[in-house]
């Protein structure tokens, strides 16, 4: 079996290193683009990094079959709320401009101010720095990130019913 072929079978790797490597390149356009992520970004990011230590945990050898289940549907959950953070963003972005929520305040201030509960939702309502996109390639930022993780999704949840993994 190819090593491509190996690596593609085997949630840990997939996982490990979509997660870790969009984290990466994510932190690559911030710093030599200059592009701030947003609350809604800073979220995505998150679920990235819960995903590939998802597969940071599937690397552990001779791991219970319970267990590598219950990650990989963790993993394939994890990707399902990345995926409906960027589907809010998508939305914010597609709206026309009188209807755009207003800015928020920096997200230091209103993790200092706000309670848990309601932090979370004014991250999640979006504002209208989440609105905008300063860099497009075929897609923006929000859509790649929601296509990676329908194909998260779709892939955990495979090898959660069907797959059986190939270890690298």
């Amino acid at each position: 079996m190819s090593i491509l072929k190996r690596l593609f079978l085997s949630p840990p790797a997939v996982n490990c290193i979509t997660g870790a490597g969009l984290i990466v390149g994510a932190y690559l356009f911030e710093l030599i683009g200059y592009y701030d992520p947003c609350p809604l970004c800073i979220l995505q990011r998150w679920s990235f990094a819960f995903i590939a230590f998802c597969g940071v945990i599937l690397v552990i050898p001779h791991l219970h079959i319970i267990i590598s289940k219950i990650t990989l549907f963790l993993a394939a959950f994890f990707a399902l709320g990345g995926s409906i953070i960027a589907g809010r963003q998508i939305y914010l972005q597609h709206l026309p401009a009188d209807q755009l929520p207003t800015c928020a305040p920096p997200m230091d201030f209103l993790m200092d101010t706000l309670p848990f509960m309601e932090l979370i939702q004014t991250i999640l309502l979006g504002d209208g720095n989440c609105a905008e996109y300063e860099w497009r390639f075929i897609f923006n930022f929000a859509e790649w990130a929601f296509l990676f993780f329908i194909g998260l999704v779709v892939y955990n949840l495979y090898f959660f019913f069907y797959g059986k993994m190939a270890r690298v």
